[in-house]
């Protein structure tokens, strides 16, 4: 791995700020039922848990790419389900809010897996 660990955790600061600055304003501006009620806890989590795994990565993969490919696979395996499982628990304790917090979820979801992709890309390159 040619990027170190504070290069990414500087960048995904940086990129977390922003998305946070982003769904304040966005849940501000929306109407209360189409925010989610742990709207501001959204990109913390994702922060940590986007932070952990690569951490996670970059500590069992270590320099070789020989160990990479597994290690890679398993943590975004293991991420996928706690994905899961956070969404099923919400959507079985509040079935009322269920559709709000998935997409919501997903979204966030999605950008920071968008920011890992980016950013995995321009580090094996």
């Amino acid at each position: 791995m040619a990027i170190s660990i504070s290069s990414f955790t500087k960048q995904l600061s940086l990129y977390a700020a922003v998305l946070f600055f982003l769904h304040l304003l966005t849940a501000w501006l929306l109407p209360e039922r189409y925010v989610a009620d742990f709207y501001v806890g959204f990109v913390p989590f994702f922060y940590l848990v986007t932070l952990g795994s690569k951490y996670v990565l970059f500590r069992f993969s270590g320099r070789g790419s020989k160990n990479f490919s597994g290690t890679f696979l398993s943590v975004n395996m293991i991420r996928f389900g706690l994905y899961v499982a956070i969404m099923l628990m919400y959507a079985f304790s509040r079935p009322e809010e269920a559709v709000v917090f998935a997409i919501t979820f997903l979204v966030f979801y999605f950008a920071f897996t968008l920011f890992e992709v980016i950013f995995l890309y321009r580090d094996l390159k």
